[in-house]
């Protein structure tokens, strides 16, 4: 009689390595899928950031451009004493500061882009040297944080 051979490869095997293949698929289905998902958060709240930094860019420079007709008014009112008169035009205008004492006059704003962060401007006066360059020239245009911070530097260790 003669005996039965069987192949080397059984039908276990296979099912094993079936069930091997879809986990792995389903795995890299899933760590795509949250992929896509954080990739798409991210894209949103940076358009969400350029736009309110860019809104808040368009405020600033309708800003400069009023501060530009005070200066100009200013200027061509009395050139001989430019600064005092651009001082006293300049503090009809909301939330800007000035410092006309140095030798190099400034003037700075924030405008508002989120409820964390502002766009700070500083501006340096030109003198009447220099007036044909422009009034003024932007020293910095940056954003800045102004939610407060509260430093935790304290490990807990042991409760």
């Amino acid at each position: 009689m003669k005996k039965k051979t069987y192949p080397v490869t059984n039908i276990g095997s296979v099912s094993l390595l079936m069930v091997f293949i879809i986990l792995c698929l389903v795995t890299f289905a899933t760590l795509s899928l949250s992929s896509a998902a954080g990739d798409y958060q991210y894209s949103r709240d940076t358009a969400r950031h350029n736009t309110e930094y860019y809104n808040a860019c368009n405020k600033a420079t309708l800003r400069l451009k009023e501060i530009d007709k005070l200066l100009d008014a200013a200027y061509t009112g009395r050139p001989d004493d430019y600064y005092a008169e651009a001082a006293k035009a300049l503090d009809t205008m909301d939330g800007i500061t000035s410092d006309f004492s140095s030798e190099e006059p400034y003037l700075s704003f924030e405008e508002k882009i989120d409820d964390k962060k502002a766009l700070k401007v500083v501006i340096i006066l030109n003198g009447t040297d220099r007036i044909s360059g422009g009034f003024y020239r932007i020293r910095s245009w940056q954003e800045i944080s102004t939610a407060g911070w509260e430093g935790n530097d304290r490990l807990k260790l042991i409760e």
